[in-house]
C-alpha cells in the first residue's frame, strides 16, 4: 500500500512538472505570437516569473529525491536561457568599458503629470521631482504622461524642466487638450541641438499613447531618439480596488467574477494594442538614417511579444550596461515589472545603467551612458 502510494505521489508530481514546463513553454511562445491575433497567450509571457521559479523547484526537488528528472525542468529554462536573462540578471554586466567623454546620458520615466491630481500636494511633488531629474545630470530627458499647463502661473512645467535641467531643446506633443490649458502627452528635453523631429500616432488610439522622435546632433554625431508610451491598461476604479485587495491579501478579499473577467479582457485588449504599436514603432525606427536609441513606458514584460519585436536587432541597456536582478520599473497596484526600457541600435554602446528610487510618480527613472562607436 505504502509503495503503492509512493509510485502515486511521484507520478502526480512528475504530472505537475509537466504542467510546468509546458507553462514555461508557452511564455516563450507568447513572444513570438502577436497578441492581436490571440492575446490570451500573452497571460503566460507575464507568469513567465512564476513558471521560473516553479520550475527551479522541481529541478531541487527531483535532485533530492530521482536525479534524472531534474533534467526536465533544466532543459525548459536552458531553452529560454535568452528570456532568462532579459528577466532577470544575476551578476550585472560590469564590462571594462569606459564611458568616453562624448557620451550622451539619456533619461526615461513616466512622469505621471508631476502629480497634477494631487491637488493639496501637486506644486511640492512637482518641486520634488524636478528637483530628483535635476541631480540625475542628463542630457536627453524622454518623459510620458508628461503634463504642461499654458494658464499662466498655473502649473508650469516646460520652462521650469527648461531651466532646472539645462536643456533648452524641446520636442512635445500633446494627446488630449483639456478646457485650452491642460495639455496631456509625452515630451523629449535635450541639451543638445534637436535639428528634426516628428511624431507617430498610433492608428486607432484616440488618446494616452503615442510616440515621438527627434534627431540630436551631439558631440558632431546625429542620433535618433524615440520616446514611447504604448498602451496602458486603464482599469476601471473598481479593478484597481480589487487588484489592491487582492495584494494586501486581505481576509475579506474574495473573487468576483465580473472583475476578474473584466481585468483579464482589459489586459487581453492592450496586449492587441501594444503588438501593433510597437510593431509602428519598430518599422519607422528601421528606416532610420541615423543610429537610434528607443525609450519609454511599454507596459509589458521582457518575456513579451512587444518586448522581443522593438528589442529585435538593438541592445536592451539593462542587460549590457549593469542591470540587476529583475529590474522593475512599475510601482503601481499591478504586480511589479520592468515595463520600461532603453534600447539602442548595435552602432551605439552603453554602459552604466541605472533605476531610480521614486515616491511620486508610479514608475521608476531608468538612465544610460550611451555613445557612437568609433572605429
Amino acid at each position: 500500500m505504502i509503495k503503492r502510494l509512493r509510485s502515486f505521489s511521484k507520478s502526480a508530481t512528475l504530472t505537475i512538472n509537466i504542467i510546468v514546463v509546458i507553462g514555461i513553454a508557452l511564455a516563450y511562445l507568447a513572444t513570438e505570437i502577436s497578441p492581436d491575433n490571440f492575446a490570451y497567450l500573452a497571460f503566460f509571457g507575464i507568469a513567465y516569473g512564476f513558471f521560473l521559479v516553479a520550475n527551479i523547484i522541481f529541478i531541487v526537488f527531483w535532485l533530492l529525491v530521482k536525479k534524472r528528472f531534474a533534467l526536465i525542468s533544466t532543459l525548459a529554462i536552458l531553452l529560454g536561457f535568452n528570456y532568462l536573462s532579459s528577466y532577470f540578471q544575476g551578476i550585472p554586466n560590469l564590462s571594462s568599458k569606459t564611458p568616453p567623454a562624448r557620451s550622451v546620458k539619456v533619461v526615461s520615466q513616466n512622469v505621471k503629470l508631476f502629480g497634477w491630481y494631487n491637488w493639496e500636494e501637486n506644486i511640492a511633488q512637482r518641486d520634488q521631482m524636478m528637483r530628483k531629474l535635476e541631480k540625475m545630470e542628463g542630457d536627453i530627458f524622454c518623459f510620458q504622461e508628461f503634463f504642461h499647463n499654458s494658464g499662466p502661473g498655473i502649473f508650469e512645467t516646460k520652462e521650469l524642466l527648461k531651466l532646472s535641467l539645462g536643456a533648452p531643446y524641446l520636442y512635445d506633443e500633446y494627446t488630449s487638450t483639456v478646457g485650452q490649458n491642460q495639455h496631456y502627452g509625452i515630451a523629449t528635453f535635450s541639451k543638445f541641438p534637436i535639428v528634426g523631429q516628428g511624431k507617430i500616432r498610433f492608428k486607432g488610439e484616440t488618446n494616452n499613447n503615442m510616440s515621438i522622435y527627434t534627431d540630436v546632433v551631439a558631440y558632431g554625431d546625429t542620433i535618433r531618439v524615440y520616446n514611447v508610451h504604448a498602451a496602458s491598461i486603464r482599469f476601471s476604479d473598481s479593478q484597481y480596488a480589487f487588484i489592491k485587495e487582492l495584494n494586501e491579501e486581505k481576509q475579506e478579499a474574495h473573487v468576483e467574477i465580473d472583475e476578474a473577467l473584466g481585468i483579464v479582457q482589459r489586459l487581453a485588449g492592450a496586449f492587441a494594442r501594444r503588438a501593433k504599436q510597437v510593431e509602428q514603432v519598430k518599422a519607422h525606427s528601421d528606416e532610420s538614417p541615423y543610429p537610434v536609441v528607443i525609450c519609454g513606458d511599454f507596459n509589458d514584460t521582457p518575456v513579451s511579444y512587444s518586448y522581443a519585436t522593438i528589442s529585435n536587432g538593438l541592445i536592451d541597456t539593462f542587460r549590457e550596461g549593469g542591470g540587476l536582478g529583475i529590474g522593475s520599473t512599475y510601482l503601481g497596484a499591478f504586480p511589479s515589472f520592468r515595463i520600461d526600457y532603453i534600447f539602442h541600435s548595435e552602432d551605439l554602446e552603453s554602459a552604466q545603467y541605472t533605476r531610480y528610487e521614486e515616491a511620486i510618480s508610479d514608475h521608476n527613472a531608468i538612465s544610460s551612458l550611451i555613445w557612437t562607436k568609433k572605429e
